[in-house]
């Protein structure tokens, strides 16, 4: 079931304004996974895994370098780079060894690497995460930049989804609680 531009036509217009109330991302999903093959779909629930705190480590990323799917494979690359600069920054705030903590990754050159380190000095939380979400949302874009009808953007488009979920669940007030709960959770792991 190859209705990739069906399936494109189809989905709703997204901004990254961060604003958008009432977005349902699990009803946007299961609409589009309706529509897929079984190939597919398993894709879909590959990237899923990477939304999902629990499953990251290194099993994951091992997994998703594996896959036969570009984007799954140049996104979560990027992901596992972002996250591991983001723990490190963390770790070096608290005083710890950074790399204790990180999935191990093969050397590439990261080009956003500078950029994501200019994000993380950025005292206000809300803001970092924003910056953040959006270098996400540039880099789904990035990838599936000349996937109009197929796959990858279908998958582009629901990273973009997760987003819009993301920040219409939150609003500065929850986000500046959920970094603090972070922080005390890192400082009891000490």
């Amino acid at each position: 079931m190859d209705n990739y531009v069906y399936i494109v036509a189809g989905l709703p217009e997204l901004t990254s304004g961060f604003e958008n109330t009432g977005f349902d991302y699990a009803a946007v999903k299961e609409s589009i996974m309706e529509l897929l093959s079984e190939k597919d779909q398993q894709l879909v629930e590959l990237m899923e895994e990477g939304f999902d705190e629990n499953t990251l480590g290194a099993d994951f990323y091992a997994k998703v370098s594996a896959s036969k799917n570009r984007f799954i494979r140049e996104y979560f690359d990027f992901d596992g780079r972002l996250r591991n600069l983001k723990v490190n920054y963390l770790a070096k705030r608290l005083g710890k060894n950074g790399e204790d903590f990180v999935v191990e990754l093969p050397e590439a050159d990261f080009e956003e690497e500078k950029q994501i380190q200019e994000i993380l000095a950025d005292a206000d939380f809300v803001d970092r995460e924003q910056r953040m979400d959006e270098l996400k949302w540039e880099k789904a874009s990035d990838i599936a930049r000349m996937d109009y009808f197929n796959m990858n953007a279908i998958l582009a488009f629901l990273v973009k989804a997760k987003t819009v979920q993301r920040w219409a669940e939150l609003d500065p007030e929850k986000g500046e609680e959920m970094f603090k709960k972070l922080l005390e959770e890192i400082r009891d792991i000490r």
